[in-house]
């Protein structure tokens, strides 16, 4: 059987590479954030030595991830918060429904990944709910009916013509208006709904163990005016996103900031310790934490994949992937995208047919040697590889064709016994409709590396001295 999710994605590919506008869009973005990450990283006298330590500590946390969580819950609780627990998509919705005013109630949402992983709007439309984009970038590919082509930027894949072109479709406005005048307009927009909203929902960058914290990082201050505006605030979170202690917060803000935008820190860092208390002017009246699993746990078991939950979603690995530079998020199944993405996809989703993801990479180390928290991103991909052969997740005919290669590199006879000539021929014609179709031709040398090593050797023989 076909898998539909690879037919889409090579269909996609085809479309993104074929894009000039996107082509160009992608390598000026990639270009400026390249230039601000290498201004940003000087900040630090030792990177590396940064990277060991919130590597050390998320692997500290997740050795004892239980512990982390329930000291969260309580000291959350003990601030006057409320803490649920979701095992998967259903359960959270589940839970919204107790949360939730009445229908038609207007909510106010931030850009998460985690509100798209279990698609919050889904549920919100269900019950009828305005909801209302407070990110500029998120506003924007809402009002282009787009899903996010980046992690950290939503836009990442747009100019600022595309931009002024759609609000003059839209909302009439000038086609050659400023980006600034366009920013202006979306936060009029979104500003007439703060003192309407009931609700905000918001995910969260760090959930903090030991003051029952929730950490938010941002830089157009959405967040803020969402949290003090609304009576209701609702957090939606992974597991994995707990720490040990506030005290490391400065250097998760500050790596946080440098890989994700290319910043020395946010504009604005958020620490949420619970509602606003009664001597507090702003705030939300209450506050929730969801706490999601969402097959986490199926990561966090094997101690290979394990590695992959350690990622703070910067997006650093998709910004230096060349893959990704080229296709955007776009050409990937949902919201898990880039290297990092084609990880946990397939054991997100339960479905073993994302794995072929896995394979859309040249193995090249980029993501792994910009990555803060030091994942090896190119090994774990080459892991997900033997999980997708071992779970017979590959083509049958990919499956066999790997089987008679194998059996021939055993063999000098068997790799000897075809010509070159005859042997490209043969792969040529016999992958032209898979493997040569997306990738470069294989091509067998005119002399095998035994006949080289063997005329070398004849040669150094006839060459020595003869004993007199």
């Amino acid at each position: 059987m076909e898998n539909k999710y690879l037919s889409t994605f090579k269909k996609d590919i085809s479309i993104k590479l074929a894009n000039k506008s996107l082509q160009e869009n992608m390598l000026n973005n990639v270009t400026n954030y390249k230039k601000n990450f290498t201004e940003a990283i000087t900040q630090f006298e030792d990177l590396d030595a940064c990277k060991e330590r919130i590597s050390y500590l998320k692997k500290r946390t997740f050795n004892d991830l239980e512990k982390y969580l329930i000291e969260f819950e309580n000291k959350f609780i003990r601030n006057g918060g409320f803490v649920f627990w979701a095992d998967n998509v259903n359960d959270v919705f589940k839970i919204l429904e107790g949360i939730l005013p009445e229908k038609g109630s207007v909510v106010l949402k931030t850009k998460s990944n985690t509100l798209e992983e279990v698609n919050v709007d889904k549920y919100l439309q269900s019950n009828e709910s305005k909801i209302v984009e407070t990110n500029i970038g998120k506003f924007i590919i809402k009002e282009n009916n787009e899903k996010a082509s980046h992690p950290i930027f939503p836009t990442f894949h747009l100019n600022k013509e595309q931009i002024t072109e759609l609000f003059n479709s839209k909302f009439n406005l000038d086609k050659n208006a400023p980006i600034e005048e366009i920013i202006t307009f979306i936060r009029k927009t979104v500003h007439e709904n703060y003192s309407k909203a009931q609700v905000c929902v918001t995910g969260a960058n760090f959930i903090v163990a030991d003051t029952g914290s929730v950490a938010i990082s941002e830089n157009e201050g959405n967040v803020s005016q969402a949290t003090a505006w609304s009576k209701k605030h609702i957090v939606i979170a992974g597991i994995e996103k707990v720490i040990p202690s506030v005290k490391d917060l400065y250097l998760y803000w500050s790596m946080l900031a440098t890989h994700s935008t290319g910043q020395k820190i946010s504009a604005y860092n958020h620490l949420i310790s619970g509602p606003a208390r009664s001597s507090e002017l702003d705030g939300s009246e209450e506050m929730f934490v969801i706490l999601l699993n969402n097959n986490r746990h199926v990561l966090l078991e094997d101690l290979n994949l394990r590695e992959a939950l350690k990622c703070i979603n910067c997006g650093a690995c998709s910004n230096h992937c060349p893959i990704f530079t080229r296709i955007s998020g776009y050409a990937y199944p949902d919201i898990f995208s880039g290297p990092i993405g084609s990880i946990v996809s397939p054991h997100i989703n339960e479905n073993n047919e994302l794995y072929f993801l896995s394979y859309a990479s040249p193995l090249c180390g980029k993501c792994t040697s910009v990555c803060p928290e030091k994942i090896k991103i190119h090994d774990l991909l080459v892991y997900n590889r033997q999980l997708a052969v071992k779970s017979k997740a590959i083509s049958a005919i990919e499956a066999k064709l790997m089987r008679l290669i194998l059996k021939s590199l055993k063999s000098r006879k068997s790799m000897d016994f075809f010509k070159p000539k005859i042997k490209n021929m043969a792969f040529k014609i016999y992958l032209r409709k898979s493997w040569t179709k997306y990738k470069a031709p294989l091509i067998f040398p005119e002399k095998s590396f035994n006949q080289i090593m063997t005329e070398k050797a004849k040669d150094s023989t006839q060459n020595m001295p003869k004993n007199k």
